[in-house]
């Protein structure tokens, strides 16, 4: 797989995850392309409903920032299901927007019909595991490991009982890229901590499901559970809140989802990427194939760094002491990666690395 690194566009803030007028469970009968021809449009096709504090909620966030800055217009459409994307994304395609938005959508449905429709623009701005994109295909690879290090730096060094945990969506490598960083970041703060991930077997929308994988971890005696499970994740949160335990967020800035309880958020900004993929096609930059970013690109990181403090001015005083002298040793550590000193377990791009192998990792 070819992979080009680019530098991303810095965004002023994040705009507000509200939901977009146009959401609905299929694609709508209102043209995108419709009104003053010279309007750029986009359409964003998500794989569930807005609000779930994560990928979605960020993409549609870049979108809503694309229009309050480049004046471009669209729509979110919402495929709830697998079996639904192909259909919806062909609804989509005869509506003529400029460019399609497509985050974690079926990478089969989606190619099939970009290569039926060859001069429709699609880009994804958050991962989709295939070898090669069409002419018409553009799509980042957010790099999290690096980001889920500091994330699990930070859980190691607070954790009471020395067990932390991770909740995941499914096994897989992209999301074992956000697991096996955080494991080395838990060592690396607590080498005799353990570690326990729990999978969901594919289920990514149910908070309940994501409440009892928390609670059995949580009952098991782990104090901090990593989130990774898209909405399903938000279960986590109401799993520590009611165990008087603690979680780390993913994906979006998640810190005031659960005041008190979520530590801090892993951050992958689909919004930046949601941004620079429509302002590329709208400059006529768009160029087909894989951009792989990171934390080098601005595009990962932790939440504290975007100045969040709702752990240190809710959580409980003694680990709420410790985040200033936290921040300046995370600052240290992601200075250290940056400079190539310190190397992580990349589970997606290099899972038969030495660092990986130092988790567990084999092949």
């Amino acid at each position: 797989m070819t992979r080009h690194r680019i530098g991303l566009t810095s965004l002023a803030a994040l705009a507000a995850t509200a939901l977009l007028a146009g959401c609905s469970g299929g694609a709508s009968t209102d043209a995108v392309g419709s009104g003053d021809e010279n309007t750029f449009t986009y359409a964003l096709i998500t794989p569930g409903a807005a609000g779930d504090g994560g990928f979605i909620d960020s993409a549609i966030a870049g979108t809503q920032l694309a229009e309050a800055e480049l004046g471009v217009t669209g729509r979110v459409v919402e495929a709830e299901s697998v079996s639904q994307q192909e259909g919806v994304i062909r609804s989509t395609v005869a509506t003529q927007p400029n460019i399609i938005i497509a985050p974690g959508l079926d990478p089969d449905s989606l190619l099939a019909v970009a290569n039926e429709n060859p001069n429709q623009l699609f880009g994804v701005p958050s991962d989709i595991f295939v070898d090669e994109l069409p002419e018409n295909v553009q799509a980042f690879s957010i790099n999290v490991h690096e980001s889920s290090f500091l994330g699990g730096f930070v859980a190691g060094s607070m954790t009471q009982t020395k067990k932390v945990g991770a909740v995941l969506g499914i096994d897989n490598p992209g999301l074992n890229q956000f697991y096996y960083g955080y494991k080395q970041g838990v060592l690396a703060a607590c080498p005799d901590c353990t570690v326990t991930p729990s999978y969901l077997n594919g289920e990514f929308s149910d908070p309940s499901v994501g409440q009892e994988a928390a609670l059995a971890l949580y009952q098991g005696g782990n104090d901090i559970v990593f989130g990774v499970a898209g909405l399903s994740g938000q279960g986590v949160f109401t799993a520590a809140t009611q165990e008087g335990a603690y979680a780390i967020g993913v994906d979006s800035n998640q810190d005031g989802n659960a005041p008190g309880a979520v530590i801090v958020s892993v951050v992958k900004r689909v919004d930046q990427t949601t941004y620079n993929l429509i302002e590329a096609a709208m400059n006529d930059q768009f160029e087909s194939g894989f951009v792989a970013a990171g934390m080098a690109e601005g595009v990962t990181g932790l939440s504290w760094t975007d100045g969040s403090t709702v752990f240190q001015d809710e959580g409980p005083e003694e680990l709420a002491g410790m985040v200033p002298d936290l921040v300046t040793e995370v600052e240290g550590l992601q200075q250290q990666i940056l400079e190539g000193e310190l190397e992580i377990c990349d589970a997606l791009n290099d899972p038969t690395s030495d660092a990986c192998a130092s988790v567990g990792l084999t092949g």
